[in-house]
């Protein structure tokens, strides 16, 4: 992901204008512009103009008017765009001396400040007398998501923000009261930064085979199974192709950091003939994405002709400010197309990137694996191996819509300097019929909050269990 964020024009000034008016004046021209949903939804967004307006009458004043608290509400609209890729960062000073996250539909502190009993891991059934229910039920309207899955997710990572729990409205003017599931209480009184000192952290058993590591992707050999742990979609061809379109020397380190996926395949393979390894399977539990490339690069490994199978259809918002943050890549879109049109990308005659070539494949069975954390390019994957019944996938439901937004321009608003992504690509997948907010697993597998802290995986013994 490019993380050299760019400016976003100045479409108007508006003088008399507070500076949060301003940013909300010419991002809405920005998203007219260079977003994909006014091309493929006019109604909706003719909706999304009239909420712009809302806001923007909201802040007719700067006095005593907090930064965060704009951030808060911006992203509460874009999330009228159903697009979990386009959102505002938070600068948030008021911050609880916790860290919160979101497990199969429940929340439960991950850390938590000494100053407070040891509550991290159990799961979190009211705020403030507030459900936890109720507020998942809020919080797809007030983060940028596609489903209530990565509305969870994302607002798990914000629940410690004073001006987040404000906008789901928890009163945070006393102490926060937190009541879990077995009925135990803790209160937590003040917000800042300086709190959270010595903390608590949630004590999770590791699974001894299928346990996130920190590694881009590994393999280990079970007996008569391959498991490959796939966690990110990064390789040092992928980067060093994506620094070439933004027009930035690669950074040293994060190049010899990064391994090759083709070499890792090659060695993974040459491990798997010695040992006859007949099955293999591919957990992208943990994947949230990067280039997919390297998905093909997969697909190809296991015998996929991806020239004959059903695609995803592209399309790009083709615009002028794509050569500020990609400048290679608009130098090759062909000139006949017109500024601000959403094109398939097969008519922008962009040059393809030429795949490294691979000299092993396997044969053999293959399960995939996903989850709530599947994502983005990893979701893109999955729904192309889902579309085309190429393999069984099992697990839970993904986080992302399979037809969805995305490809991001890292922006930065003019007068408020709030950082951000916007998309400015729209993926539809292959099934068009199929409108689903979510990519559901051939074969639903749950793994709840308690198996997951204990070490259980449920997949992985349901993967033994049928092929032992």
């Amino acid at each position: 992901m490019n993380t050299n964020f760019c400016n976003i024009p100045v479409f108007q000034k508006e003088e008399e204008s507070t500076i949060y008016q301003k940013d909300i004046s010419n991002l809405l021209i920005f998203m007219q512009q260079f977003h994909p949903m006014p091309m493929l939804d006019e109604n909706r967004f003719e909706i999304i103009k009239v909420k712009a307006k809302e806001l923007y009458n909201q802040y007719g004043t700067d006095r005593e008017t907090k930064l965060s608290d704009f951030q808060a509400n911006l992203n509460k609209w874009l999330a009228l765009f159903e697009d979990a890729h386009s959102l505002v960062m938070l600068e948030d000073k008021d911050l609880y001396p916790y860290t919160m996250r979101y497990y199969n539909g429940d929340f439960f502190f991950h850390t938590l400040s000494s100053a407070y009993p040891n509550c991290t891991g159990k799961k979190i059934v009211s705020i403030n007398g507030l459900q936890i229910k109720d507020l998942i039920q809020k919080l797809d309207s007030c983060i940028p998501s596609e489903n209530k899955i990565k509305a969870g997710i994302t607002g798990s990572f914000f629940m410690n923000h004073k001006a987040f729990l404000n906008l789901l409205g928890i009163d945070t003017h006393s102490e926060l009261k937190f009541t879990f599931g077995d009925g135990s209480e803790i209160k937590i009184k003040t917000a800042n930064q300086n709190v959270a000192q010595n903390n608590h952290v949630v004590k999770v058993d590791k699974h001894p085979i299928t346990a996130r590591e920190e590694n881009a992707f590994h393999y280990k050999i079970v007996n008569n199974k391959c498991y490959l742990q796939f966690n990110t979609m990064i390789d040092q061809f992928s980067y060093n192709e994506g620094c070439r379109f933004m027009e930035i020397e690669p950074d040293t380190q994060i190049l010899q950091s990064l391994p090759k996926f083709c070499d890792f395949l090659e060695e993974m393979s040459n491990d798997m003939k010695c040992k006859n390894i007949t099955t293999l399977v591919v957990d992208l539990r943990y994947n949230g994405g990067g280039n997919s490339l390297l998905g093909d690069i997969l697909l190809k490994f296991l015998g996929v002709e991806i020239e004959k199978i059903h695609q995803y259809t592209t399309y790009t918002r083709y615009s002028d400010f794509l050569e500020s943050c990609y400048p290679v890549l608009f130098r090759q879109i062909n000139k006949e197309c017109n500024i601000g049109s959403l094109i398939n990308q097969k008519e922008l005659g962009i040059d393809s990137v030429k795949r490294p070539e691979l000299k092993s494949s396997f044969e053999g069975k293959v399960y995939f694996i996903q989850g709530q954390n599947t994502f983005s390019s990893a979701n893109y994957l999955l729904t192309l191996i889902k579309d085309n019944a190429l393999f069984p996938i099992i697990g839970t439901p993904t986080s992302q819509k399979p037809s969805c937004f995305g490809d991001v321009l890292p922006i930065q608003l003019p007068f408020t300097k709030t950082k951000g992504y916007i998309s400015f690509a729209y993926f539809e997948r292959p099934n068009k019929e199929n409108s689903n907010n979510s990519l559901f697993p051939d074969i639903f597998i749950e793994t709840t909050l308690d198996d997951y802290l204990s070490g259980k995986d449920a997949c992985w013994d349901y993967i033994i269990q049928h092929n032992p």
